[in-house]
């Protein structure tokens, strides 16, 4: 008799901790959405107004997703290979098995990683073998990956941020990956989730062309990959720069390294990819800016 007793005190606690976490996460939230230097707030000072913002329809995870279980996705999404497996779930929606996401994991990754998604209730089994994920049609991994970078500056940077953002009334399409209020900073990411040989020229522009519109104090091209940026991103930056500038583009907007694959343009405009780590990363350009930030009109 004891022993039912202590099982439905168990039960009870366990029950009491689930609601515990979900509150400290709306908490979390809320107090992120009260933030005193909002993102719509900055955008306002410049004249611009957010259309649109935020979508979850296109997201790897359902939209009612509780926030305990999107906070261990997040957590998830920091590794570099659980990313790449996502991407290959993407490619084998329709049904796919672990031996499908062997291509830069072990199969016992793999095993754990769909195991994972299953217990969130992301995947699902398929009556005929193997899974599928529980959102569908998905088309592409880019706002799943802009979602976890503005989750990065909600939670690693006490930042407040919005993703796929759409902005009224702009030359440049208005249509932005990640706006964030760091610091009383806006901040631009543009996120890329190909490979350099995926992006093209004209994307590089644009992304010169809504810095031109959004006026950030930063601008990053984050790429989502461990390759190479000096072989063709680096490439087509100084391409745009001598579009607009020039001649004299590679004196005044000269894109030097700044640390291993990280370069930037006159400490304000930066290239990154995600090897070693996306948040320090991240941290290292945010504060060369901030090093320099006394001194960017005088350069």
């Amino acid at each position: 008799m004891k022993s039912e007793e202590t099982i439905l005190q168990l039960q009870s606690l366990k029950k009491k901790v689930r609601q515990l976490s979900r509150e400290i996460a709306s908490l979390k939230v809320v107090s992120l959405k009260n933030h005193p230097y909002a993102v719509e707030d900055l955008l306002k000072m410049r004249g611009l107004k957010v259309f649109r913002r935020d979508p979850i329809d296109r997201l790897f995870f359902p939209p009612g997703l509780s926030l305990p279980y999107k906070t261990r996705f997040y957590k998830m999404m920091k590794k570099y290979s659980f990313r790449l497996v996502l991407r290959d779930m993407i490619k084998h929606q329709d049904r796919f098995h672990e031996e499908d996401l062997t291509h830069y994991c072990s199969p016992e990754v793999a095993e754990e990683y769909c195991d994972f998604l299953q217990e969130i209730g992301v995947i699902k089994t398929v009556r005929s073998g193997g899974y599928q994920p529980r959102v569908s049609p998905l088309y592409s991994f880019g706002p799943t990956l802009e979602w976890f970078t503005a989750e990065m500056f909600k939670r690693e940077f006490a930042s407040s941020a919005l993703y796929g953002v759409s902005i009224r009334e702009t030359a440049s399409g208005g249509d932005y990956d990640v706006i964030v209020s760091w610091n009383r900073r806006l901040v631009y990411v543009e996120v890329k989730s190909s490979p350099p040989k995926g992006i093209e020229q004209n994307e590089i522009d644009a992304f010169f062309s809504r810095i031109d519109e959004l006026l950030p104090d930063v601008a990053i091209l984050f790429n989502d990959t461990q390759l190479r940026m000096k072989d063709k991103l680096v490439v087509m930056f100084e391409e745009a720069l001598k579009r607009r500038y020039g001649g004299k583009s590679k004196k005044l907007f000269r894109v030097s390294r700044l640390v291993e694959e990280l370069f930037h343009v006159r400490n304000r405009i930066f290239i990154i990819n995600s090897k070693r780590d996306i948040f320090e990363n991240f941290s290292i350009c945010l504060k060369q800016y901030l090093r320099h930030s006394d001194n960017l009109g005088r350069k």
